[in-house]
Order: structure tokens, then sequence, then C-alpha cells
């Protein structure tokens, strides 16, 4: 099964001009089962954890605003594509185009986690 026959999938990505990388930092989901609220949180962990103390603190408020999306999604019990947040910013940034994106592809995504 190729990544655009799996139900769930979507990318987290910090981009601007400040990060000399293509395409920016990024982390994508392509599978069969649903990315849980922990899971998304985590997958923005991991981005931010690439940026560069300047590149953090260019996205401070904006990696702030994806994980309350993030926790916002869950509460609700997850989300859609339909749901397509906007660019996460800094309201004040040096670099104009800092910022830290969530899209959601197909499938529910950052459902709460499953109680045993």
């Amino acid at each position: 099964m190729t990544a655009s026959q799996k139900a769930y999938r979507g990318r987290v990505q910090a981009q601007g001009d400040d990060i000399s990388q293509n395409g920016g930092y990024s982390y994508s989901w392509a599978r069969m089962t649903p990315v849980t609220e922990q899971e998304g949180l985590s997958f923005i962990a991991t981005i931010q954890a690439q940026c560069n103390k300047s590149q953090q603190a260019e996205r401070q408020q904006a990696f702030s605003k994806a994980k309350r999306f993030v926790q916002n999604a869950s509460k609700q019990g997850g989300i859609g594509p339909e749901a397509q947040p906007h660019s996460f910013k800094n309201t004040k940034r040096t670099v104009d185009n800092a910022r830290v994106d969530i899209e959601i592809a197909s499938g529910l995504t950052f459902v709460p986690e499953k109680s045993s």
C-alpha cells in the first residue's frame, strides 16, 4: 500500500527564510490509524528540537499556538482536512515568513488517547 492510499496523512513543518534546509524541518505521517493528541504534540516537539535557538525564538508563539491547536482538536474528538489551520506565526518576528504549519491531508487527526 502506498502512502497516498493510507487513510491518515499529514505533516507538521517549521518553515521560513532562516531555515536553510530545503522545505524547512518537517515530520510527516501516512498510516492506517489516527494520530493521537500525544503523537501530534510529539511531532511538534520533534521539529522544534531541529530548530536552533534563534529559529525557536522566531517561532516561540507559533509553536505554542500549534500545540494549543492540537490540544483543542483532541477535546473536540479530533479534526479532519476540512478544519485545516492557517500557518502559526509569532506576532513580532524578524523573519517575515517564519512559521509553523500543520497540514492534514486525510483522516481524523489529533484524536484523544483511548483510556484503558
